[in-house]
């Protein structure tokens, strides 16, 4: 995935302004436990693989294909390096699911049983060719308009600079003052969140949007 010190010379580059991508933290604790639940899972295919005996092909399947997914995640711990492309642990996870999926379809079934069988191993496959898109999807954007965020895949929220009287960082979020109302970006979900909040920060003050003292400092000058 990509992490919040990637800027606008990425793959799928979006088109006019300065642009960091960053990476969510839910989606990371989620990719974790699903390697790790495929791992397991891969252990158990080689296990049932040897005890079918080398003869069958589909107990060779079952061998190479667990045997890879545990090598790509081994590979994918130690080497620490984004892959271009192709998600090799994903792809892996795809082939495994795909050949537990043929396991369980052998025989005479129901045309939706061997549908939903062959659903996740689908959309594995997908993810692992996507997944350089996936993982630039997230990103925080400041062009000549406004400030644009988005941090969900399906989500995106722009403010307009001449709609800003101010802002400033509260916690984990940017506060952004809109005269009438207020706006809150909130970054908790950022994996490199320091980094994140100093980025937007530096596009606002470039955009001259003034920062404003923290509320508490704000609100004791006030009451001097």
């Amino acid at each position: 995935m990509g992490s919040a010190g990637e800027h606008n010379d990425d793959q799928g580059e979006i088109a006019a302004g300065e642009v960091l991508r960053v990476q969510s933290r839910r989606a990371a604790r989620q990719r974790r436990a699903t390697i790790v639940q495929h791992v397991i899972a891969a252990i158990i295919l080689i296990n049932l693989g040897i005890e079918h005996g080398a003869a069958s092909l589909l107990s060779i399947a079952e061998i190479v294909a667990g045997a890879l997914l545990v090598f790509s995640v081994i590979r994918e711990r130690f080497t620490k390096s984004h892959h271009g492309g192709i998600a090799w642990v994903e792809f892996a996870g795809a082939l495994m699911t795909g050949i537990e999926a043929g396991e369980r379809t052998r025989g005479p079934h129901h045309v939706s049983f061997v549908i939903l069988t062959f659903v996740q191993p689908l959309v594995l496959l997908l993810f692992a060719i996507f997944d350089t898109q996936i993982a630039s999807a997230r990103y925080l954007k400041a062009d000549d308009e406004g400030f644009e965020t988005r941090l969900r895949l399906f989500f995106r929220r722009r403010i307009p600079w001449d709609q800003m009287r101010g802002f400033r960082v509260a916690g984990n979020a940017i506060e952004v003052d809109l005269g009438n109302r207020k706006r809150k970006i909130n970054l908790r979900d950022v994996v490199d969140r320091d980094a994140a909040l100093q980025w937007a920060a530096e596009q606002f003050l470039k955009r001259s949007v003034p920062q404003q003292a923290p509320a508490g400092e704000r609100d004791t000058g006030e009451g001097q």
